[in-house]
């Protein structure tokens, strides 16, 4: 999969540039850090609206590729325009018709060659706020997806199976009501001479009616026996992958010193609430979840674009912020292509890795909403 990286950000007058590696935006509570992350997020078409009363258009240049593409979105507008060289087309912010300018323009890869998985959900995993508040079965997929999972693949089939067993179950009850008449007709007409005849021509009638039927029969137990085999190996793939995030997972916690207790699986921990962690362990803990994933991306095949933009999400707790520095300095050393913005009122940031500082400039005082 490309990599996605943020150039240029616009919002009306103010511009902001970004380059490869730590992207700081500096301010106290309230200075217009969390307008700028929700920013890019629309400007992406990865969020439907935008609540603004001041901000009228947001601009943003992305690298894709070695390949520059600009988006463009006025606040308010259900649809967002993207340039590249001398095209320029519309699109409706989280619709299919972007999905699918974003997966041809990353170029995700899946176990299953297929054209219905989401790139959006993969961008919308790179965003890190406290008030996400996703739903871990999705999020799992999410997870999945990234570990080049067909998810969209294996639950529409399942669905379609599904339907056709339905059909196939309808079909036999209607199938054994005309039997149970052909049988109340053959009773009452018994004394006829005619009845053999009468018998087969319903028994051929009723071939004929049914053959189609016959034919969805065989093709639900074809269609189970390809959707169990791609199931196995899809799973089989998934430990794997999820074997080697977890490995790199406890190292990235171990560096941190955090003591993991009672640990059930990485898969248990994205699906549900933890019960032996603290908020603040547990946030700490999917926030090395991401970074683990970005880690293991340079290396091997995972849909991730390495890009992460954390907007303050483990700065409410000062040692846990300390702790991720230094983890994500080692990251990027490690990863010289991963792009990481953060949002966060520390005052501890390189100047060099600082693209903002709305304390010095007293706040983006008009994206005050």
């Amino acid at each position: 999969m490309h990599s996605l990286k943020l150039r240029t950000l616009q919002i009306d007058d103010t511009h902001i540039h970004f380059k490869d590696g730590p992207n700081y935006i500096v301010g106290y509570n309230d200075s217009g850090k969390t307008t700028i992350f929700n920013c890019i997020k629309y400007v992406l078409g990865l969020t439907k609206s935008i609540v603004h009363r001041h901000i009228r258009k947001i601009e943003l240049v992305v690298c894709i590729n070695e390949c520059l593409f600009e988006f463009r979105r006025d606040v308010g507008n259900t649809h967002l325009s993207v340039s590249y060289g001398d095209q320029a087309f519309s699109y409706r912010a989280m619709s299919n018709d972007l999905d699918d300018f974003l997966r041809n323009a990353l170029l995700p890869s899946y176990i299953f060659e297929t054209d219905s998985e989401s790139v959006l959900t993969l961008l919308d995993f790179c965003f890190l706020s406290e008030e996400k508040s996703a739903n871990r079965r999705q999020q799992w997929g999410m997870i999945s997806s990234i570990a080049c999972i067909n998810v969209s693949l294996l639950s529409s089939v399942e669905k379609d199976i599904s339907s056709l067993k339905n059909e196939i179950s309808k079909n036999k009850n209607l199938e054994k009501i005309v039997d149970d008449f052909s049988l109340s007709l053959s009773i009452k007409l018994s004394e006829n001479s005619n009845i053999t005849d009468l018998n087969k021509k319903i028994e051929v009638t009723k071939e004929q009616f049914f053959d189609e039927f016959r034919k969805k029969e065989d093709l639900l137990v074809n269609a189970t026996l390809k959707f169990e085999e791609i199931k196995e190996r899809s799973s089989l793939e998934l430990k794997s992958k999820i074997a080697e995030i977890e490995d790199v997972f406890f190292n990235l916690s171990r560096s941190a010193g955090l003591e993991i207790s009672n640990f059930d699986g990485l898969e248990l921990f994205i699906k549900d609430r933890s019960k032996t962690m603290s908020y603040g362990q547990e946030t700490f803990s999917r926030f090395l979840l991401v970074l683990a994933i970005a880690q293991l991306a340079q290396e091997g095949s995972y849909n991730f674009p390495q890009l992460i933009v954390n907007d303050s999400y483990v700065s409410f707790d000062h040692e846990l912020t300390r702790r991720s520095i230094s983890i994500m300095d080692d990251l990027i050393k490690i990863n010289g292509g991963l792009q990481y913005i953060e949002f966060t009122y520390r005052d501890d940031i390189p100047k060099e890795n600082i693209v903002l500082n709305l304390k010095t400039q007293g706040g983006l005082n008009a994206y005050n909403s």
